[in-house]
């Protein structure tokens, strides 16, 4: 229908609140005016709104621009005769700016800022309309609902446009030719004049020059704000409107107050605020939907709650493949916490398709009233089986998801007919050379160019004009045909064309031609090798907790971090993620308390690029590696892998020889064990050997062995008390089959520090007490039983932290010990009831020259006794071990063949009877070495010089001090080193800092100030030592032995 009458007053308000319209059926022949409206700044952002932003804005000295924008829609539609249907708003306005009507700079400035965006796509007449919603909300004015489909006129129209010296008998009949009876006249007249003034250059009758600032006499007092000051100032007498009072009044150009003056009682209803923005938003829509007679206009529009932009498929060399590209924008008004957007989509057939298309955030965007969130994608599709359309799944942070169907049409994808931009050019000369590719190929397609051609003046917005051009037959790939066209354009008609290409009633359209090569490529016969610049998929943004970390395997700082520099620092892991602007941690598991969030939550620049995002305080842009080979059980030459296995009842599955490293992995057991019979790998960096395997040790379920090798994460290395177990092959025996992969164990990595290390160490496992097998490597004091991987990391997509927030993540420090160390691999006896007591020398027991006994005292798996350094050989003796910890004030001997060695006993060891340390020494039958959960303790009677604080040049030290996981004292920057952390690296590091620090044995800390409270606390508390330096202490866990700069 045309929407050329007036409409009923409860029809329009309820448009008002064009919310609550249907959603709209994508494509639409209104998407590039809805753009217009609604996407005023970020991405993809059309910038109409820009020229009357803030709404004080003008061209010049006493102008305004959004009065401006308002008058020239009226005047377009003034004309109008809805009695003959002639006329309306139909960008005649275009052709009438030389009318006396039409005095001043107004019209010309406006349609010369309309040009830009009108195109075939979007009329002028439907820019001007747009113009007025976007001038009335860019001034606090009320939503003026919209609609498409004006027809443009090709020249120009009637005259009629009201006129100030009109007595009221004209004004009111011409506001009836166009739709308004008179109390609506004086209601749309208000409306109007609450914006903008009187020029003096333009209505020399209504304002003397010089009188006024600029000239330019303003109709109320907030000449930048839509209100109805124009109205309440006319009723209380204070008006200075100059078509109330002054000069017009002698000139009688008085034209506000004839129309206002009808007993006031219209102007004192508008005195309401909300009921002046109620009935103006009716009057400006009345205004812009006058058009001529046989023009429909479109529902009024609103914003698609879901919208496609610039779909494209494109045929690979080869023609197996097509490339599917574009991006989906998400309202985000009411629909904040976007976690993840996936398109689940069908193939050519209509048959759905289970694996979904996954998308990254590409930007946001904003207008007046609404918020937008853009996602884009960039998938290869097979192309025999291609696509036909796709839903869009919304997974929000709560967990919950919502599919978006297009009004369940889905969002339509044709492979009808396909342009491909990488054999199209436009060269030096204009010549445009567009390629497509038509499935079948049976019909020719044709090459449709719109460009716009300038009119003479002052006619300032061009006209368009359409050539089709026949395109013709060039070479066959797969099941496509393709086609070329050529078209030459003139001047500058290239830099605002828009150009497609059409087959039947299939089409691909609205290309830009300024974008192309300036020279042409040919499609290969060849399948194209992949080219891809990644290889990470964004996943979403999750919660770090900090304690644990989410992902604790790793972690790196740096001022200058990217995207690509932690995808590089993290290559050998699953996951890797980005925090706090400048941190970068990576791991193959994710722990169990890091679940989804909003992607808005993930919202501070990458330090390095302002253009990437870098999580946020608790907040970790989480991706995966597409390179990632999941660990598997490695086969080795010589070898067949027997399964996972059990300790023997009594004793180690296999007790000739037996090594342990942070750099262990399959092939360096097996190297080592040098054609042993059997070797086999346990708890991440254990090695054992033998020539037979010991009574009790049997197979086991292969999840059991789930630990992943310290020295390579693509492979298992065993778990606690499980061995992954290989026995040499008979020399006729045969390449051995692969053995099902378990499922890495949750417990598989952990920092040795506070969640930021620089080589992988590995975490106990959560094996039954009284059997396990272990390296005492570091334990987090937070260990989660269960560690899933990202939900949507199979089908879908997403510091020391500041005190930004109480959230804020920091390093999170693990209360155990900073070098790695073979732990008991048995479990302690059930705990007494004795109180627990310091050892100290006792005159009796064994006896070791150079040293005194201590006694059989206690020890813990997950808090070892003694923990500078340890060994585990079937050589093992008083004397190997004494050897072994030589410089060290402890060594103790446990469950036979382990050696352990320290400055001191921690952990609050009790003294049992030596009765209960009864194990025969692996290297010396005559001894004792421990038992499980036991240590047969001997003290050098030689003193050690224990650990201290070296001078550093230039610094005083200042103490031991607190700090906190959850608010970093020092942030400026940090460094670890789980092998070579000294005091003086530290310092180094710092560069001149006011303070630094270290802490946790490895890690290092500076600042210009403390970002967080701290305090000083005992010596004592700063107990370990340098990973790099045992002389030196290097903090403890939330302890810094501090420095400050003299």
């Amino acid at each position: 229908m045309g929407w050329t009458t007036p409409a009923l007053a409860g029809l329009l308000l309820v448009c008002q609140q064009y919310r609550v319209a249907a959603q709209p059926t994508w494509p639409a022949s209104t998407d590039d005016l809805e753009d217009i409206l609604l996407l005023n700044s970020g991405y993809r952002a059309r910038g109409f709104a820009d020229g009357v932003t803030p709404c004080s804005k003008g061209l010049g000295p006493g102008r305004n621009t959004a009065a401006e924008w308002v008058r020239t829609a009226f005047h377009d539609m003034a004309t109008a005769n809805t009695y003959q249907g002639t006329g309306g708003l139909d960008g005649s306005i275009a052709f009438e700016t030389s009318n006396g009507e039409n005095v001043g700079a107004a019209f010309p400035s406006s349609l010369n800022t309309y040009a830009p965006f009108f195109s075939s796509r979007t009329s002028l007449a439907d820019i001007i309309a747009a113009g007025v919603y976007t001038a009335t909300r860019a001034c606090g004015g009320p939503i003026v609902p919209v609609r498409g489909g004006r027809i443009d006129a090709t020249t120009n129209g009637a005259l009629g446009v009201p006129v100030p010296q009109n007595p009221i008998g004209t004004f009111r009949n011409q506001f009836l030719r166009t739709g308004y009876n008179s109390t609506e006249m004086i209601e749309f007249v208000a409306c109007g004049h609450t914006l903008g003034g009187v020029h003096a250059a333009d209505f020399p009758d209504v304002i003397d020059p010089g009188t006024h600032p600029d000239d330019f006499a303003t109709l109320d007092t907030t000449v930048g704000t839509f209100d109805n000051k124009v109205v309440t100032e006319y009723l209380d007498g204070t008006t200075q409107n100059p078509l109330v009072v002054g000069k017009s009044v002698g000139t009688r150009r008085n034209s506000d107050f004839v129309v206002f003056s009808s007993g006031n009682a219209t102007m004192r209803t508008l005195a309401d605020a909300q009921n002046f923005a109620n009935r103006c938003s009716i009057m400006f829509q009345r205004m812009i939907e006058v058009v001529p007679a046989g023009v429909t206009l479109t529902d009024v529009i609103v914003p698609y709650e879901v919208k496609p932009y610039d779909l494209q498929l494109t045929l690979l060399g080869g023609g197996t493949k097509l490339r599917f590209t574009g991006d989906i924008r998400i309202r985000t008004t009411q629909r904040s916490s976007i976690a993840a957007v996936q398109l689940a989509y069908k193939d050519r057939t209509g048959a759905t398709v289970s694996t979904p298309i996954n998308t990254d955030p590409t930007g946001t965007a904003s207008g007046f009233d609404d918020t937008f969130a853009f996602f884009g994608f960039d998938t290869e599709l097979p192309a025999d089986t291609s696509i036909s359309s796709f839903n869009v799944i919304i997974q929000l942070a709560s967990g919950t998801t919502e599919t978006q169907n297009n009004n369940g049409n889905g969002f339509k994808v044709d492979d009808t007919i396909i342009y491909q931009a990488p054999q199209s050019c436009l060269d030096g000369s204009g010549k445009l050379t567009a390629v497509a590719a038509v499935r079948g190929g049976a019909t020719a397609p044709n090459l449709r160019v719109v460009v716009k051609n300038p009119r003479a003046s002052p006619v300032v917005v061009p006209s368009l004009s359409t050539a089709n051009v026949a395109m013709a037959t060039q070479s066959a790939v797969g099941s496509y045909q393709l086609y070329s066209g050529s078209y030459t354009f003139s001047g500058s008609q290239a830099q605002s064309a828009l150009f497609g290409v059409i087959v039947g009633s299939a089409s691909d359209n609205f290309k830009n031609a300024t974008v192309l090569p300036t020279s042409c490529q040919a499609l290969g016969s060849s399948e194209p090798t992949p080219t891809s610049s990644t290889n990470y998929r964004f996943q979403g943004c999750y919660y770090d907790a900090g304690a644990p970390r989410a992902l604790a395997a790793a972690a790196t700082s740096a001022a200058d971090l990217t995207i690509e520099k932690c995808a590089a620092f993290c290559s050998t892991y699953q996951y890797f993620g980005l925090e706090y602007s400048r941190e970068c941690y990576c791991g193959n598991t994710l722990d169990a308390t890091s679940t989804i969030r909003a992607l808005s939550d993930c919202n501070m620049a990458c330090a390095g690029n302002s253009a990437q995002t870098c999580g946020a305080g608790n907040r970790i842009s989480l991706y995966s590696n597409t390179g990632y080979s999941a660990p598997s059980v490695t086969q080795v030459p010589g070898y067949n892998y027997s399964g996972c296995y059990s300790e023997g009842t009594t004793q180690r599955a296999l007790m000739d020889d037996a090594t342990a490293s942070d750099t262990m992995s399959v092939q360096n057991c097996a190297t080592f064990c040098d054609g042993s019979k059997y070797f086999g790998v346990e708890y991440g960096r254990e090695c054992y050997c033998g020539e037979t395997l010991s009574e009790g040790a049997v197979q086991q379920s292969e999840s059991d062995c789930n630990m992943l090798c310290a020295g390579n994460s693509t492979q298992f290395c065993g778990a606690g008390s499980r061995l992954n177990l290989f026995e040499k092959l008979a020399a006729s025996s045969s390449t051995p089959t692969p053995t099902p992969t378990p499922t890495p164990s949750s417990s598989v990595v952990s920092s040795s520090s506070s969640g930021f290390v620089t080589s992988t160490t590995v975490q106990q496992s959560s094996s039954t007490p009284g059997s396990s097998s272990s390296s005492s490597a570091p334990v987090s004091s937070s260990t989660s039983s269960s560690t899933p991987t990202p939900t949507p990391s199979s089908t879908s997509t997403p510091q020391p932290s500041s005190s930004s927030t109480s959230e804020t993540p920091s390093p999170t420090p693990s209360p155990d010990v900073t070098s790695s160390s073979v732990a008991s691999s048995s479990t302690p006896s059930p705990s007494s009831s004795t109180t627990s007591s310091t050892p100290t020398p006792t005159p009796t027991g064994p006896s070791f020259p150079g040293y005194n006994y201590t006694g059989c005292i206690t020890d813990r798996v997950d808090s070892r006794s003694l923990t500078a350094k340890s060994q585990a050989v079937d050589t093992n003796s008083w004397a190997t071990c004494a050897q072994f910890c030589d410089g060290y004030q402890y060594f103790g001997v446990e469950y036979g063949r382990e050696c352990y060695c320290g400055d001191r006993l921690l952990s609050d060891p009790e003294t049992r009877p030596d009765s209960e340390c009864t194990m025969t020494c692996s290297g010396n039958s005559t001894q004792v070495c421990g038992d499980a959960g036991r240590l047969t303790v001997f003290k050098s009677l030689t003193v050690i010089t224990p650990p201290g604080n070296p001078m550093i040049t230039g610094y005083n030290y200042t103490g031991c001090y607190t700090d906190s996981v959850s608010a970093r004292v020092l942030t400026d920057n940090f460094l670890f080193d789980g092998s070579a952390m000294t005091i003086s690296k530290c310092a180094e590091f710092c560069n001149g800092s006011k303070y630094f620090g270290t802490e946790y044995g490895s890690e290092c800390y500076c600042g210009a100030q403390f970002s967080a409270a701290t305090q000083s606390v005992a010596q004592s508390d700063c107990s370990f030592v340098c990973s790099g330096d045992r002389t030196e202490f290097c903090g403890a866990g939330d302890r810094l032995t501090l420095y400050e700069k003299l």
